[in-house]
């Protein structure tokens, strides 16, 4: 196991938001520039509101459906945003693995933590969208494969960012005497994400690996995997606490009960993902009046959670990513690690 970064101190909350760049359709009938333009002032908006980071997805088509439209990719915006900003954190939810060659995807990403002067957060998961696979050519392995990948990738990504030259003969990954410079700036090495909350392969990957997980379930199901989490940290003698869990769930705050309730029956809330149960949105998503929302964060807070990670629903309005760090997040009392 590498050396690891130092966790975010102890009763701390941190606060995160994604940047929207098209991926579920939030640009549709927008110009490539204008959509952009909007991706760089909510940006700085977030870094002025005070969010510890921004985030995008490693992705290449939009969902719930693919449509021709803007999808900007993950790492030229992480790597672009980098100078329009000055403090905030740049991570991914997440970087798809098999998406890049791995040696490649250790410079990119030290490349970026060098542009942004040391804000980096790798954010690494085993992929799933095979419809996106697919249309790119790139081969969709079985989950154990893509398991595997992600693995080997973990491991020798941070040999990349700290030795001088890596050799590595994995199962899939293969380096020969790999240079990967400039390395990060930040010591030991830019903090790790481990996204995916399968409970026999990924979670163990994580307590191997992870600086931070995240996983994007209900209260019960955060409770459960935090416990199995745990408990696999233990087998290989690792302290759960230098894990941080983040939530990374949908937000959308709104004034009334009413106003929720005419959003969630209206085309843009009513058709979410296809079909899902509003009833099990709303209680698995921090949507809702003020008072909703924070109750909902606080019982994440209270099971352990130590980061959100939020995708705002009204994007690329800045309405509910200001409330939360206004109203919200004030409101929150911090974990206890």
């Amino acid at each position: 196991m590498s050396e690891q970064p130092t966790p975010p101190p102890a009763g701390r909350i941190g606060h995160g938001a994604f940047v929207p760049q098209g991926w579920k359709l939030e640009y549709s009938g927008w110009s490539a520039t204008d959509a952009w333009d909007r991706s760089v002032a909510l940006a700085r908006r977030l870094e002025d509101l005070g969010y510890d980071h921004l985030w995008v997805y490693d992705h290449v088509e939009t969902v719930p459906r693919r449509e021709p439209t803007h999808m900007f990719e993950a790492f030229t915006m992480l790597a672009a945003l980098s100078g329009h900003t000055s403090t905030i954190g740049l991570g991914q939810l997440v970087t798809c693995v098999g998406y890049r060659n791995v040696g490649l995807l250790a410079k990119e990403a030290a490349c970026v933590d060098v542009y942004s002067g040391g804000r980096l957060i790798l954010g690494l998961g085993a992929g799933w969208y095979e419809r996106e696979y697919q249309a790119y050519g790139y081969r969709y392995p079985g989950a154990a494969e893509r398991l595997r990948l992600l693995d080997e990738a973990l491991t020798v990504i941070p040999r990349l960012w700290s030795e001088e030259t890596v050799d590595f003969d994995g199962e899939l990954v293969h380096l020969d005497g790999a240079f990967c410079d400039p390395k990060p700036l930040q010591s030991p090495r830019p903090p790790i994400l481990v996204g995916g909350g399968g409970e026999q392969v990924t979670l163990r990957i994580a307590a191997r690996h992870a600086d931070r997980t995240n996983w994007q379930v209900g209260l019960d199901a955060f409770v459960r995997k935090s416990g199995l989490l745990a408990r696999y940290c233990e087998e290989i003698d690792r302290d759960p606490a230098s894990i941080v869990r983040t939530h990374g769930p949908d937000c959308r705050i709104f004034d009334t009960e009413a106003d929720l309730a005419a959003w969630l029956d209206s085309p843009d809330g009513g058709h979410l993902w296809g079909g899902v149960d509003h009833e099990d949105y709303v209680r698995d998503h921090l949507v809702g009046t003020v008072e909703q929302v924070t109750e909902k964060a606080q019982a994440f807070v209270d099971a352990g959670c130590g980061e959100f990670l939020l995708w705002f629903r009204d994007a690329p309005s800045d309405e509910s990513m200001t409330a939360w760090m206004e109203v919200v997040a004030p409101a929150l009392e911090p974990p206890a690690r």
